[in-house]
Parts: structure tokens; C-alpha cells; sequence
């Protein structure tokens, strides 16, 4: 499914990823649930469902994130290509690491939370 990564806003009904504003996404891709639950677990951070598509992510995450080391960060995509959701799948690490450097650098210099959309 289609994974839309974005900062708070101040309205959060969303039926689509459309109807999240531009400036606030920070990245995205082809992930499934169990393959975000897992990302966190590298984390040892958590999300709490604010729908059955609308995560938020913890905290610790976004805090986490934002100072990590670039080559700590592939060493986390690294261990999450190695997880039981990715086992099926040709799962590429350094595809998994550009994603996170991605997010962490769309996200660097914010203090607002991480949401995760799925659609």
C-alpha cells in the first residue's frame, strides 16, 4: 500500500493523500503495516492508531530521527530488511536506507510530530 509520511496539521480527517498539504510531507513509498510496525521496533518506539489508515508516530521516534547518525540510520535499515515482513520480498537495505535519509532530512529542524498515512 501507498505510505504517506507527514508532519502534524492542524486538521487531521483525512480520506486520502491528497488532502495532505504538500508542505507538511516528508517522504513515503510502498510499505505494509507489519513492515512499519517492525521500522519502529528498530526504533524501540512505538505508534498509537488514530484510524485503521492514520497513524502517530511516537516521540521518541521523531526525536530519535532527528539526531541520528546517517551511517547508524543504515545500520537500521539494514537490521529492518532483515525482518519476518520483508522475508517474501525482495527487499533491497540501501533502497530501506535512502527512504529513512530521506525522512530524516525532509524532517530536520522540526519539532512537530511524525504522522503515517496508509492508502
Amino acid at each position: 500500500m501507498d505510505v504517506t509520511f507527514f508532519t502534524e496539521v492542524d486538521d487531521n480527517a483525512f480520506k486520502s493523500s491528497d488532502d495532505i498539504p504538500d508542505d507538511s510531507i516528508l517522504g513515503g513509498g510502498r510499505f505494509t503495516k507489519d513492515n512499519i510496525s517492525e521500522l519502529l521496533g528498530c526504533f524501540k518506539s512505538s505508534s498509537s492508531a488514530q484510524t485503521d489508515n492514520l497513524w502517530l508516530l511516537s516521540v521518541s521516534f521523531s526525536e530519535t530521527l532527528s539526531i541520528i547518525d546517517d551511517e547508524k540510520l543504515k545500520k537500521i535499515a539494514e537490521h529492518w530488511s532483515e525482518e519476518s515482513s520483508w522475508e517474501s520480498t525482495n527487499v533491497n537495505e540501501i533502497d530501506l536506507a535512502n527512504h529513512l535519509l530521506e525522512l530524516k532530512y525532509s524532517y530536520s529542524n522540526s519539532s512537530k510530530r511524525i504522522w503515517v498515512f496508509f492508502e
